[in-house]
């Protein structure tokens, strides 16, 4: 119908044609054209109005198509895009340059198989149709070809990378049933179930069927999941084992259950470590234990040394470690409580020197300990209020003592204090002095007991004798004094040796007797060493040591030469 207004054409005006014997009727009212006009323009609004009710009310009873029939069975047909026809000439080239740009691209992808090839060829001809399209301006049509060809070769291209993914699959399966045939016996059939699924994949592979042979390769690899878990587990499980057998000390059940744990997974850097560890598992775990005893006792020094052995022998044992930690710690806590517990009652006593080493002590092990610290400046403090009268009565007190070296460290402690107090500079010399003199009477003992044991008891008594000329006269002699005078004393008095030889030797004594021959001659000598020499022409020299002791039998020295210069 021409009066019909079908959705989405332009609007059309309808001619309405009046009534021929309109003007022979009878009116009351005058027309004028303003009357005209009013009554054309109302009428003409109120078709309209009628019109789309009648429209409206007809779509919602007979449904959207009742004014388009033919419209209607051709979108059921085709159901496009309504405004296809309407897509324009840019968006059109837009979808061929994309897929333009797509289709170099795709044709760079392999198509060894004959599937991938036949749709390859179709995508091309379905190119070379939208070009055709695109060619005769029918963009709406181009368009939708183009674009569904663009769907076409994602698709194309997600096959080609699924192809190659699918064969990747199908090597590393079976690569990987190969590498966990070590977990059979751990989980039976599942091995076998993942190799039959790479034969079911590698057929839907060579058919074609990437997606249904991704499926089954999947499947495989769930299965082979399965064996690789079980393995880990079975290794895992082991390796714990072990760890909890080595915490115990047992050496067997550590060392097999690191074995088992290699066995099923060759080269495993923990189960190595833990065998060797379990070499020495008996020696760390007695140690541990020790330790741990000596820890309960308080011995935190012993403990922490017994943990130190352990840890020695096992550089990986986090007890031995943790315990070398922890005793080491509760040693210098149990140090710094001790001294600090002293120095307070070295304060509360007014002992000044002791506080004040004994907060040193505790800041030794704590350094940084504030509070230590100001107890600290607070003893020294203190302390040099009667520092200077205890130094000088302790250096007196000292001197008396005859404790020299004491008394120069009290004098010389004073005057630290009080530099210009003349009491302690006399004393300071004094004491020196008297030290000097103590070190020069040790030092000549000494050379003196050197002399006596090399036997030269003359030169011996010569340094006795100047050793007592500069021992300071308080000095008692010592045990080791007195035993050295007696046997000096003992050694000044000479000897008779008796000799004997055969009337043709000469006999001499270095340094003591000119050669002469004899058959016996008694001599007395001072005790010391002597060398004594025969010689006979014709014979060999005959030497001899002669050591001549008080308090020994008197030696009688045979002196003959008897073989000849000619034998060897």
């Amino acid at each position: 119908m021409s009066d019909q207004i079908e959705p989405g054409s332009p609007k059309k005006h309808r001619i309405i044609h009046w009534n021929p014997d309109a003007g022979r009727e009878q009116t009351t009212h005058r027309w004028t054209w303003k009357r005209i006009l009013a009554w054309s323009v109302g009428g003409f609004f109120g078709l309209l109005i009628a019109a789309g009710i009648v429209i409206r009310v007809s779509k919602l009873v007979f449904g959207e198509h009742v004014f388009n029939p033919s419209a209607a069975m051709a979108a059921a047909q085709n159901p496009v895009d309504p405004g296809s026809e309407f897509i324009s000439q840019a968006k059109a080239e837009q979808a061929h340059d994309i897929a333009a740009k797509a289709l170099v691209e795709l044709r760079k992808l392999p198509k060894d198989h004959p599937v991938q090839l036949q749709q390859f060829i179709v995508i091309e001809k379905s190119f070379l149709d939208g070009q055709s399209l695109l060619a005769g301006r029918d963009f709406g049509r181009a368009f939708m070809v183009f674009d569904n060809l663009n769907r076409e070769i994602d698709e194309f291209s997600r096959n080609v990378k699924i192809k190659g993914e699918v064969q990747q699959s199908y090597n590393s399966i079976l690569v990987r049933i190969n590498e966990l045939d070590i977990a059979r016996s751990l989980t039976p059939g599942t091995l076998e179930a993942a190799y039959e699924a790479a034969g079911s994949g590698k057929k839907l592979l060579d058919d074609g069927n990437f997606t249904g042979a991704k499926r089954v390769f999947d499947r495989g690899f769930a299965e082979l999941k399965k064996a690789e878990q079980a393995l880990a587990d079975y290794v895992r499980e082991n390796l714990l084992k072990g760890q909890k057998a080595l915490m115990a000390g047992m050496k067997d059940e550590a060392r097999a259950a690191f074995e088992a744990a290699l066995d099923k997974s060759p080269g495993n850097e923990q189960a190595i470590q833990g065998l060797k560890r379990a070499e020495q598992i008996d020696r760390v775990y007695a140690l541990l234990q020790q330790g741990q005893a000596l820890e309960k006792q308080g011995q935190y020094a012993q403990a922490a040394e017994s943990y130190q052995r352990a840890f020695a022998l096992d550089s990986f044992s986090a007890a031995a470690q943790e315990g070398q930690a922890r005793a080491a710690r509760l040693e210098k806590e149990t140090k710094f409580a001790a001294a600090e517990a002293a120095a307070e009652a070295a304060v509360k006593a007014k002992d000044w020197p002791r506080a004040i080493s004994e907060f040193e002590n505790a800041l030794k092990v704590y350094p940084q300990k504030s509070d230590v610290q100001a107890k600290l400046k607070s003893a020294k403090e203190s302390a040099h209020k009667e520092a200077v009268q205890k130094a000088l009565a302790k250096a007196y007190d000292h001197e008396n003592a005859f404790e020299w070296q004491q008394a120069r460290d009290a004098y010389d402690e004073t005057m630290k204090l009080d530099p210009d107090l003349e009491d302690a500079k006399e004393g300071y010399k004094r004491a020196g002095t008297v030290i000097r003199a103590l070190l020069e009477y040790e030092k000549l003992i000494e050379h003196a007991e050197q002399l006596a044991n090399k036997a030269e008891f003359q030169a011996a008594i010569r340094i006795f004798n100047n050793a007592m000329a500069v021992k300071p006269s308080y000095l008692a002699n010592s045990d080791r004094v007195q035993q050295l005078h007696q046997l000096l004393m003992s050694q000044n008095q000479p000897v008779e040796v008796t000799f004997r030889s055969d009337g043709e030797t000469w006999v001499s004594i270095n340094n003591f007797r000119a050669p002469s021959k004899f058959r016996t001659a008694s001599m007395r000598f001072l005790p010391g060493d002597y060398e004594v020499v025969g010689r006979r022409r014709g014979y060999r020299d005959v030497q001899m040591l002669l050591q001549v002791r008080n308090g020994m039998p008197p030696p009688v020295v045979t002196v003959t030469c008897e073989v000849s210069a000619g034998k060897i």
